[in-house]
């Protein structure tokens, strides 16, 4: 090894790059020519140097090692959903699923159905089930006992999540949070033996859905962990148990780069958040679930939908995700096509781009880290406004968390609208004649406890769908 310099060019700092660039402008402005805002809160720069950064950051571990030898460094769930219906066809679905480049599911479930026959013949032990309820929760959860019992399940075998907080609640009635906190103390005391189930599910993705900033999706998904574990823990629920048993699930917009930065984020921010209320947790402990966003696609043009959920797929895989869920845009009337390619977007991007072989290929990059440190400041500061302000529930209770992401949602979209955002299919490149590749419009009527999900390009296609 040598410590010579093998080159003569004498060092250039950033500031000899940005006076170069300002005069190869010739008069023009700096700012306004070469960065731009993200999200509202953050400056893009042009470029990136170590200047930039405090100092070299470690590489991030997303997991713990694999317990099979020679199993790539970087490993994740790849899930697909399931709406059931008659039990052996959705049986069918599931099994023909599993053989076919899933490791995962996202069961949709109302209460009533009969898992023992859907799930027939699903080694659970060997992938991550997951569950949705779309029904009465109390119901749901005695469904989910049920089915445990009946089959002496152990606690080794059964791995994944429930998709459920008590601050759902809120959003789908304007009521019943502290039931949901009942319901929540219940089912972790019952979930207690089974280490690798999350009983919680933190939905981040709501926000991001809705129209919200990624710094804002954040801010209150974070606002709500700590809702969570506040109420919990005057029910006896530690912080450490309450972090134990809760999983995050976190929607990829189009940003690609910003959204792999808001993963790493995310995961640093809920390490630090956990060491607030005195718990000590490791990274690659944490549950994150990565999905492609309701928010960045359109109803204008399908196939360009595939594309953005490629490389949003990516951006969750490269930010950490722990499990992969790529949505069909058309959720449960999706075409068995449109469903075997949401599935296989994460087989091809494990075994045909080697997704898998490093754990942190974002880690080293200027940007990329330059971005994260931006984007933690911004929630950190916003999380301090929303504590001074009473907190994640007063601000839903006063709707003032409704009226920020709300105000989000229409100037991004009337941005697309007015063409100074570009949407691909949307307002940039459609048809010319009449659109025939479109998937079916219907309003957005919100009640005012609820965010549902919408789109960008919502505007556009109220104007050219909305009587086709």
């Amino acid at each position: 090894m040598t410590n010579q310099d093998l080159f003569s060019f004498p060092p250039t700092s950033k500031e000899d790059w940005i006076d170069q660039v300002k005069r190869d402008l010739d008069g023009k402005d700096f700012d306004d020519t070469l960065t731009s805002m993200l999200w509202e809160k953050i400056k893009i720069q042009p470029f990136y140097t170590a200047e930039d950064l405090k100092g070299p950051s470690a590489e991030f571990k997303f997991h713990p090692d694999s317990k099979i030898p020679e199993i790539s460094p970087r490993i994740w769930n790849n899930l697909v959903s399931i709406f059931p219906k008659e039990d052996k066809s959705t049986n069918e679905e599931i099994l023909h699923s599993l053989q076919n480049s899933a490791d995962g599911l996202i069961l949709h479930l109302e209460g009533t159905e009969n898992l023992n026959q859907i799930l027939k013949a699903v080694h659970t032990e060997f992938i991550s089930t997951n569950f949705l309820p779309t029904g009465d929760i109390s119901q749901f959860f005695h469904l989910i006992q049920e089915w445990i019992e009946s089959l002496t399940l152990k606690p080794s075998m059964l791995s994944g999540a429930i998709f459920w907080n008590p601050c759902d609640e809120l959003f789908r009635s304007g009521e019943n949070f502290d039931l949901g906190m009942d319901q929540a103390v219940k089912a972790i005391n019952d979930f207690k033996e089974f280490r690798e189930f999350y009983p919680l599910t933190i939905d981040f993705s709501r926000y991001a859905n809705a129209g919200g900033t990624g710094i804002q999706e954040l801010t209150y998904g974070l606002g709500e962990v700590i809702e969570v574990i506040d109420k919990l823990s005057k029910k006896a629920i530690s912080p450490s148990q309450a972090f134990e048993n809760i999983a995050f699930h976190t929607g990829m917009g189009d940003s690609h780069f910003a959204e792999i930065a808001k993963v790493k984020a995310l995961r640093k921010l809920i390490v630090e958040l956990a060491s607030n209320y005195g718990v000590q947790i490791e990274m690659d402990s944490i549950h994150i679930v990565t999905s492609t966003a309701e928010w960045s696609k359109s109803l204008m043009d399908r196939d360009t939908n595939l594309i953005r959920q490629t490389y949003e797929a990516m951006a969750g895989i490269l930010g950490g995700g722990n499990s992969l869920w790529v949505k069909p845009v058309e959720s449960k009337k999706a075409s068995a096509l449109e469903k075997r390619i949401a599935r296989n977007i994460s087989a091809i991007l494990k075994e045909e781009s080697y997704l898998d072989k490093v754990m942190d290929p974002a880690a080293g990059s200027f940007y990329l880290e330059k971005l994260q440190e931006e984007i933690e400041k911004s929630v950190i500061s916003g999380l301090q406004d929303l504590e001074e302000k009473g907190g994640w529930l007063k601000s839903f209770e006063d709707l003032t968390l409704h009226a920020k992401i709300r105000n989000s949602r229409e100037t991004a979209q009337k941005k697309v609208l007015s063409d100074s955002s570009i949407k691909v299919g949307a307002n940039k490149y459609l048809s010319k004649s009449k659109i025939e590749n479109h998937l079916p419009f219907q309003p957005l009527i919100e009640e005012d406890f609820e965010l549902l999900p919408s789109r960008a390009t919502y505007f556009v296609e109220l104007n050219h769908l909305s009587d086709s």
